[in-house]
């Protein structure tokens, strides 16, 4: 398979590529094997399995972040317009 990019897009990738320790050719496929995976089990997948996807997607992030109770209040949200 020969793809043809804008010489552009192809450096933007091979800076990704590199900064991963792979090939440009590596790194593409890669790339392409995740997008058809996600389109594909997408599809085969039920509303139930793609929260509990979302979930574990979320669960890979840290929740550290307290927000002050004053956060939630309405005149906070929109300090213009007291």
């Amino acid at each position: 398979m020969k793809v043809e990019l804008h010489p552009d897009v192809e450096a933007m990738l091979l800076h990704k590529a590199r900064a991963e320790g792979l090939s440009l050719d590596q790194f593409a496929a890669r790339t392409l094997e995740a997008a058809a995976t996600v389109s594909n089990s997408a599809v085969k997948s039920t509303p139930e399995e793609r929260v509990h996807a979302f979930e574990q997607f979320l669960d890979e992030f840290e929740s550290g972040a307290v927000l002050p109770d004053s956060a939630f209040e309405r005149e906070n949200w929109y300090p213009d317009r007291g």
